[in-house]
C-alpha cells in the first residue's frame, strides 16, 4: 500500500466544506476506476464542482486515463453491515 500526501496553504476549509467521505474503486481486469465522493448537501457538492473538475482532469492526465462521465446522485439509503444482522 502506498500513499501520496499533498499539502495546501489557505482555503482548505472552504474547499472541503460539506465533504463527508470519498471512495476510489478499481476493476483492474477491466482497466477501469470509479470515484465516489459524499457531501452533506447538494449546495456543498455544487460548490466543489470547479475544483473537482480540475482534480479529475489532472488525475486522468497524469495516469494516461480519460474521464468518461460525471453524474450526481442523491444518497437514498446508507447501511452498515453490523446493522443488517
Amino acid at each position: 500500500m502506498f500513499a501520496r500526501v499533498s499539502t495546501y496553504q489557505g482555503g482548505a476549509e472552504q474547499l472541503l466544506e460539506g465533504f463527508e467521505r470519498a471512495y476510489f474503486l478499481t476493476d483492474s481486469s477491466a482497466d477501469r476506476a470509479v470515484t465516489v465522493t459524499l457531501w452533506d448537501s447538494q449546495t456543498a457538492m455544487a460548490a466543489s464542482a470547479e475544483w473537482a473538475s480540475k482534480a479529475r482532469d489532472h488525475a486522468a492526465h497524469d495516469s494516461g486515463a480519460a474521464v468518461e462521465s460525471v453524474r450526481t446522485y442523491e444518497v437514498a439509503l446508507t447501511a452498515e453491515k453490523s446493522a443488517l444482522r
